[in-house]
Order: C-alpha cells, then structure tokens, then sequence
C-alpha cells in the first residue's frame, strides 16, 4: 500500500516538472505573434481633356505606375512632380499625402487617396452649368463593383451599380446621375475590389468657365464637424472689382433627422450666424444654406455640431472682374502630423482647436528652411513668406485639425483649398508565428 501510495507521489511530481518545464521553454504569447505595418497604395486622379496637372509626391524614389490597364509593376521616378495626361496613377504607400494639382483658368487640388469602401461626396451639381465628373478608380487586377447613390434636396434617387475593369479608371459625368439636380450628395460604395473615387465640378455657361474645384471625399458621417480652410479675398485679392459668396450643404445620411448649432471662427473672434444656433436637417434631403456676415477679407473655419452624425462641405463663390471661381471645403479631421508637396504653392494655413500648438516645418523654393510654431486657441491663420515644396506639420495638442488655401499666382485666378487629412492612414497587422518546438516532444 505504501510502495503504490510513492509511485502515485513521484508520478505527480514527475508530471508537475513536466508542465513547469513546458511553460518555461514556449514562447510568450507576444513572441508567437509578429506585428507588421505599412502604408496603403494611393490613387492620384488624371483629369484628361487637355487639362494641366500634376501629382505632387514626397520624393522621387517613390514608385509609381499608371493606372492604364497595362502597367502592372510600380518603379521610382526621375521627379518629384509627376505629369498627368490621360490616365490617373497608383502611388507606393508612404506616410506624406500626394497631391494631385489641376489649373486651367481655375486651380484644382486634391489629396491622392485610398478607398475604406465607402466615400462620401457632399458638392457637386446635375444642372445646365455642371460639366462635373465623377472618376471611379479600380487599381487592381480584378474587376470591381461599386454601387452610386445619389442625393438630393428631394431625398435619394434609385442607386446605380458599375462594373469598373481592372487597371482603370471609369468616368461618369454628374448630370447622367441627378439631370438638373443643383444641390446633391454622392456615396460611393465598393461592393469588390480596390477602388477609390474622385469628384470633380466644373461650371461652365457655354463657353464660359464659371470655375471649378475637386470636391475631397469624406470617409464618414460625425456628430461633430470642422470646416478648417475657408478662403476669403486676403490682401490684393480684396477690391470693389472682386467679390465672394459662400453656402453650406448639409447631408444626414441616417434615418432621424439632425439638429445642428453652427458656429464662425476667424481671427476676429467666434459668434453663432443669425438663424443658426437651431437648424432642423432632415435625413437623407441635401440641405444647402447660404452663408450671410461671414467674413470676406479673410479665412475662417466653421464648426457644426449635431445630435446625429452629418456631413457637410461648404462651396465658396468668386467673382474676379469678369472671371468667376468656386472652391470646395471638405471637413478636417484631427491630425497628429500631416505631410506633403505642395510643388512652390505658397499657401495659408489654418488651424483650430482648443489649444492650438502646431509646428511647421517645410523646404522653400528659395532652398531655405522653413519653421514656424504657432500656438492660440480657436483659430489660427498662417500665410508662408515663400512658395512651399515639402511640408511638414506636427500637432503637439489633442483635436487640432488643418487646412491648406491655395491663393493665385501672379496672373492666374484660380483658388483651392483641401483638409490636412492623410491620403492613407498605416495599416498594422498580426501574423500568427508558427512554433514547432511547442507541439514537438524534446
């Protein structure tokens, strides 16, 4: 009895020693995982028709090919100013945003972007004036399907689906969609596939330009939203001979109506426009409001706050002697840090927030360095003292978000503005890691 009684003891410990042994020599659960990361592709758009533009990148070493149904390999270029004729390009992931830079008797800019499934675009027109186009992107080597839904002060028109070939870029004017819509909202929804999509408006009566802008896309619906870069007529921009107009358009994309407070910061201070404190939105019916007391010599942004997720945009009007243009502002989200080449554009920055602590960093045309810190509170404008290539920004403080207004040159009349939103935001992922020695005996 004794004798069995120390077998059962020593087989215990023997298997005790066993496990403890085991637990000693796995790997930790972290060392069994591999963390890798990576920045997504972009897609800069070509808008083709003769029209002049570029993609402004980071460094000519990126790789780049075109999105033209044959160029399958991405390689490093000679420039860091790629010319755009017909066909748009994928750019190879990095941590700066490209730029794809449109003029004519207009400037046109956009950030080069990356599809999360869904974009949102709240600009546009279907009217007689409207040559806008709607650019649907598929960089990979599939076909793609996407669905279009189109919104108007009316509510939505019956959705769309396209097949987009692999390797191309699908282009759709804006009045096949709305005809005679003035004020819509467009979404963009990747069914399969590697998509991103762009909207540009032009406005033209007859032969006339009346301007034209890309509308940047919005990813998502929020409950709050930042309208940073709203340009104004700044120094010999400001004349009896120009003037300026703005209105906002709403879009509650959900199934409950929204009420919404509008607020104006500008170096001026902030106040809450007449008859904008209580705005009613109903769901799914584009909202357009003009935009009256607002600041005309000046930038400012616009902050909307909502019991319901919305999106927003505002479009801005101008008048330049007999010329005309408009631009989109497109919401700003919080930055960290923003980077790009704004290939010799000598922009105003603008910035808000509740405690505003930017440093800017950037490689004037003139070859010289330049920095700048700017702190405050609400609203800040900056207008670089030369033309920018890189530049460089760093957010020290939560909930600061940016904007970029892109004023003319000497002779041109064109203005744009984009958000500080990254084209691709890092991608992390978590790879299993296969350990034999766990399951093999030793």
């Amino acid at each position: 009895m004794k004798n069995r009684f120390s077998i059962k003891f020593i087989a215990l410990v023997i298997f005790l020693l066993t496990a403890l042994l085991i637990s000693l020599l796995a790997p930790e659960r972290a060392d069994q995982i591999k963390v890798t990361s990576a920045y997504p592709a972009t897609v800069c758009p070509a808008i083709g028709n003769d029209i002049s533009s570029i993609a402004g990148v980071a460094s000519a070493k990126i790789g780049r090919r075109l999105i033209d149904g044959t160029s399958k390999k991405l390689n490093p270029g000679r420039s860091s100013q790629i010319p755009l004729t017909k066909s748009s390009i994928l750019m190879e992931g990095n941590s700066d945003t490209a730029l794809t830079f449109a003029n004519n008797k207009w400037k046109a800019v956009v950030p080069c972007s990356v599809s999360n499934g869904q974009q949102w675009f709240i600009g546009g027109s279907g009217a007689v004036t409207s040559k806008s186009l709607l650019f649907i992107v598929n960089s990979g080597f599939s076909d793609s399907n996407v669905t279009v839904e189109v919104f108007t002060p009316n509510g939505p028109i019956e959705e769309r689906n396209f097949l987009i070939s692999q390797n191309s870029t699908k282009k759709i004017s804006v009045d096949t969609l709305a005809p005679g819509e003035e004020e819509i909202a467009i979404a963009v929804n990747t069914k399969s596939g590697r998509v991103s999509s762009f909207l540009f408006d032009e406005r033209k009566r007859g032969l006339k330009s009346l301007g034209a802008d890309f509308v940047s896309a919005i990813a998502a619906p929020s409950k709050q939203v930042r309208l940073v870069s709203i340009p104004g007529l700044v120094r010999s921009l400001n004349s009896n001979n120009n003037s300026i107009s703005h209105s906002l358009r709403l879009f509650v994309p959900g199934k409950i109506d929204a009420n919404i407070e509008v607020t104006i910061n500008s170096d001026d201070g902030n106040f809450v426009p007449e008859g904008l404190s209580e705005v009613k939105a109903s769901s799914q019916k584009v909202l357009s409001i003009p935009l009256s007391n607002t600041p005309s010599n000046q930038p400012f942004s616009l902050f909307i706050d909502s019991d319901q997720p919305v999106l927003a945009s505002i479009l801005s009007n101008f008048t330049f002697g007999r010329s005309n243009e408009i631009t989109w502002t497109a919401a700003s989200d919080p930055i960290k840090s923003w980077s790009a080449n704004l290939t010799g554009s000598r922009p105003i920055l603008t910035f808000t927030g509740d405690k505003i602590d930017v440093l800017i960093k950037a490689n004037g045309i003139n070859g010289r360095k330049v920095e700048k810190k700017i702190t405050g509170k609400d609203f800040i404008s900056w207008q670089s003292p030369v033309g920018l290539n890189r530049l460089q920004i760093f957010a020290n403080n939560e909930g600061i978000s940016g904007g970029v207004i892109l004023l003319p040159l000497t002779g041109n009349i064109g203005i744009s503005t984009i958000p500080m939103n990254n084209g691709a935001n890092l991608e992390i992922a978590y790879e299993p890691i296969s350990d034999v020695s766990v399951i093999t005996r030793r």
